[in-house]
């Protein structure tokens, strides 16, 4: 179990190295940001993993608007923390919220005879696949402690992808109107989708690590003719450099996922149950009644 603590590496960090990424926060604004826990759940089913972000973030914004005439609590009065979720799912096809209902019923079915479960979601973009191998990631902030508006919060989450490949040699980058992260401008490495609702986050992106390509074969990923998914284990293996081969397993991204999400966004990543014990709590207990449903 990672137990480890991902600090920013300087306050007003600029991603210079990314994007001339500042998130639009000056350093006053990251001065004091809030800590934020992580909790890696494994292997989890994704009707679960859904049922567990909506309750999370429903109860989040309660008791973040819970102040007199609904006005938002100090940090201080919440026992609820920043999140970030980090898991597996069985083989399962999503589609988001701007797809709902184009795809039909004969499609569907074909999906799941392939030993594959079917969900409409309500995060952004289109059709995708998330399986073992692929490390999903699920943060749940709120934005406005953060000093961050949406579009520079996803922003955020490209630069995350993008320092975690560079990390391990693979050179990639968010591309203009194509939502997720590239390695190429045919090659997806991340799907990237999100909710946001009073500034509480949910969703967020899943990045192939060894995953098995051959469900994307499937479908359009994303919706995007043309252009297909690849793995971070495809790409390191095609480099034949006389390097030691990197270890693109989903055990040893997710610490490098999570030092980068520690340095773009500038905020201290500990283990959860070190930042918000009752966070920690309300996510397994919200887990075991789903799955004793």
């Amino acid at each position: 179990m990672l137990t480890q603590s991902f600090r920013s590496v300087a306050n007003g960090f600029a991603a210079k190295s990314l994007r001339q990424c500042t998130l639009g926060r000056s350093a006053d604004q990251l001065k004091d940001l809030p800590p934020v826990g992580y909790i890696n759940l494994g292997l989890v089913d994704y009707r679960a993993a859904l049922a567990l972000q909506k309750q999370l973030c429903r109860q989040r914004i309660d008791e973040i608007y819970s102040g007199p005439h609904r006005r938002r609590n100090d940090l201080s009065k919440r026992r609820l923390s920043d999140t970030i979720i980090l898991l597996e799912h069985p083989p399962v096809y999503t589609n988001g919220r701007r797809n709902h209902g184009k795809v039909d019923d004969a499609e569907i079915e074909r999906l799941r005879q392939l030993d594959c479960d079917y969900v409409e979601t309500n995060r952004g973009g289109e059709i995708t696949f998330h399986g073992p191998g692929q490390l999903v990631v699920y943060p749940s902030l709120y934005l406005r402690d953060h000093h961050l508006g949406t579009k520079c919060y996803v922003e955020g989450l490209e630069n995350t992808v993008v320092e975690t490949c560079a990390r391990v040699g693979v050179k990639a980058e968010a591309l203009k109107g194509f939502p997720g992260v590239w390695v190429s401008p045919t090659q997806k490495v991340a799907a990237l989708g999100t909710h946001v609702q009073k500034y509480v986050t949910s969703h967020g992106f899943a990045l192939n690590c060894t995953t098995d390509m051959r469900w994307f074969e499937e479908i359009v990923p994303c919706g995007l003719e043309g252009r297909t998914a690849v793995s971070l284990q495809r790409i390191v293996e095609q480099k034949d450099n006389g390097e030691a081969p990197v270890d693109t397993s989903v055990e040893s991204i997710t610490p490098t996922v999570l030092s980068s999400f520690a340095q773009v966004f500038g905020c201290n990543v500990r283990p959860l149950e070190e930042v918000s014990r009752d966070t920690f709590e309300l996510i397994h207990e919200i887990l075991h009644n789903e799955t004793m449903k």
